[in-house]
This record gives C-alpha cells, structure tokens and sequence, in this order.
C-alpha cells in the first residue's frame, strides 16, 4: 500500500503546477491581447498620418487658391468670356479638383456664427451680432479639421448708420 503522505504530497505537486501553468495561460492571453491592442493602434495610427500627410503641402498651396480667387474677382468685364481667362479658370478648378480628392475643402463662413477654432476675427462692425459678415480669406479644413482659419470681420449687433444725403450744388 502507498503512503497517504506521499499521496497527498503529489496531489499538492500536482495543484501547484496546475496553477502555474494556468497563470502562464492568464500571461500569455494577456500578451495576445496587448499585442492586437498594439496591432489596432498602429493601423488607425498609420491610417491617420497618411490621411495628414498632405497637410504641409496643402499649407503651401493655400496661397496659389488664394491667388486665383482674387485674379478672378478682377477680371475685366471685356474679358469674362474670353478663351484664355476660362482656360486659367480650368486649370484652377482642377487644382481645386486635385485638393478636394486629398480632403481639402473650403469653409463657409459668411453669414456663419464666428467660431475661434474655424474664423480669425480681423474687424468688428454693424451687422448680425456674432455673424461673419464679410471674409477676407477663405478658411479651409482637411478631412474636417481646421487647416487655415477664415479671416473674417464680424458683426457687433448694430445696425450701419447711413450717412445722411450730401447737399447738392444746384
């Protein structure tokens, strides 16, 4: 007959080395776990920066889109349907073409509530109180985030006084 003692003895072995072999397990899943954490992480992370990579360079451009808009809003009467100015104006909405594909988009801004992290209030004046009333720069987002802020003038809740009629000589 065995020993009860020596019997007991293994069992207690034997308990043991079950216990650690299930911490080992409890590590390991632990690990798999931290490491599809660390999987998942990475991927949004690599997602985000190339959604973002082109920001530097759109910051670049931004000026060039500034530049055509106002070259635009200057052509002569004369001019509107001449060839070549609706050439310059092709080659600028296939810019705007080619940004818009990497997320840029232009902000509204006129007639909007002014918005620190969207408008930069250059000027106050008459008009809707805390409505962009007029925009000096256009503002533009990528992919939604704030790339450039609008430069805006405001409206402090007054009304414009007209000035009153200036005499006529007769």
């Amino acid at each position: 007959m065995s020993d009860p003692k020596i019997a007991s003895k293994g069992d207690d072995q034997a308990k043991a080395l079950q216990a650690e072999v299930d911490r080992w397990k409890e590590v390991a899943a632990r690990a798999q776990a931290d490491l599809q954490n660390a999987k998942s992480r990475m991927e949004k992370d690599r997602a985000e920066m190339g959604k973002f990579a082109s920001e530097e360079t759109l910051l670049r451009l931004l000026p060039t889109l500034d530049n055509f808009q106002r070259a635009f809003g200057q052509i002569p009467a004369d001019l509107k349907d001449h060839e070549w100015v609706k050439g310059v104006q092709a080659i600028e909405q296939e810019l705007m073409g080619q940004t818009s594909a990497l997320g840029l988009r232009r902000m509204q801004s006129l007639g909007q509530i002014a918005d620190p992290i969207r408008h930069e209030v250059l000027t106050v004046g008459p008009g809707g109180e805390g409505k962009v009333i007029e925009v000096f720069e256009e503002g533009y987002e990528l992919h939604g985030k704030p790339l450039r802020h609008a430069k805006v003038r405001v409206g402090d809740g007054s009304t414009a006084q007209t000035p009153p009629p200036s005499p006529q000589n007769s």
